[in-house]
């Protein structure tokens, strides 16, 4: 995934005036090593083709996928959400292909930082189960692995005895007041490819505006919202910026029922550790009750001088 403004102090008995958080002015390749010379190839199997719309994340053409706008973050490169959601989107393509079952949970690594521009994106599976299966999959630029990320499904099997699936509605997004970003980069970005609403009890949730893959699949709409926990939750708050950002370099996700309708909450929770790093962790929701949680952990980045 405008200049630097650091909070000025406050004269006593003011009211504090909320600072414009701070813009970046290094490159955030610095934080990941070099790509090796010869990127290992890994065995290909390939996956059916998943169709999305052009106003969407990205554009899959005979030569790969052409990222649009909605896929950039708010630091110069492709938005968590949008790469785990292609990751996702060619691991379930290729799940639901073999009958590999209902995807329970993801973990996806960001090796290296992605832009605009061409991308290719596969999966393999990895482990095949009777009934637990892993899928990988990957996502290369000219060659070089860039992201990657392993999935598990699991295939049906009746548990007599346990309790029914919630059938009623406990939440209702849509009546929610709407939220409007405090940071925004002067483009395109992947908070515009999602409508965000702010519960009373503190969820957070979030649906597409725009296509992000195959309506049949489940993860990249959870990816959507999960990658958000460490903005959502960071601990010195928007206005009183720490550090100037928070990228994470992976991201997991466990579900323990497939998620209903378009709808996906977050209750999210962070803590940072003064030598530079933190965490996020967060419950998941859909409109019926929760769903499951997601984690990453985040590598905090100082204010510019």
């Amino acid at each position: 995934m405008a200049p630097s403004s650091r909070q000025q102090p406050e004269p006593a008995g003011d009211t504090p005036r909320p600072t414009s958080p701070p813009q970046l002015d290094f490159k955030i390749e610095s934080l990941f090593p070099h790509a090796p010379a010869e990127p290992v190839e890994p065995f290909l199997v390939p996956a059916p083709p998943v169709v999305l719309a052009a106003n969407g994340i990205f554009v899959e053409t005979a030569e790969g996928f052409d990222t649009q706008p909605m896929a950039n973050g708010p630091f110069g490169t492709l938005h968590g959400g949008a790469i785990g959601g292609l990751l996702a989107n060619r691991a379930e393509a290729l799940a639901l292909d073999q009958g590999l079952g209902t995807p329970i949970g993801a973990h996806i690594q960001f090796l290296r930082p992605l832009k605009q521009g061409r991308l290719t994106a596969f999966a393999e599976v990895a482990q095949p189960g009777r009934r637990l299966n892993l899928v990988d999959a990957f996502i290369e630029v000219d060659g070089a692995l860039r992201a990657e990320g392993r999935f598990t499904f699991a295939r049906d099997l009746a548990i007599a005895g346990l309790p029914s699936l919630p059938t009623e509605d406990v939440f209702d997004p849509q009546g929610q007041p709407e939220i409007a970003p405090v940071h925004r980069p002067n483009q395109p970005w992947f908070k515009d490819a999602l409508t965000w609403r702010a519960g009373p009890d503190g969820i957070v949730w979030m649906r597409p505006t725009v296509s992000i893959g195959d309506p049949a699949h489940i993860l990249p709409h959870v990816i959507a919202v999960a990658d958000w926990a460490s903005g959502i939750a960071r601990p010195d708050g928007w206005h009183s910026p720490k550090a100037a950002a928070f990228p994470n370099p992976s991201l997991t996700i466990q579900l323990w029922r497939r998620p209903a309708g378009d709808w996906i909450g977050m209750k999210p929770v962070s803590r940072w550790n003064p030598a530079g790093f933190g965490m996020s962790e967060g419950t998941l929701y859909d409109v019926k009750g929760e769903i499951g949680t997601t984690s990453q952990p985040v590598i905090l980045l100082p204010l510019p001088e």
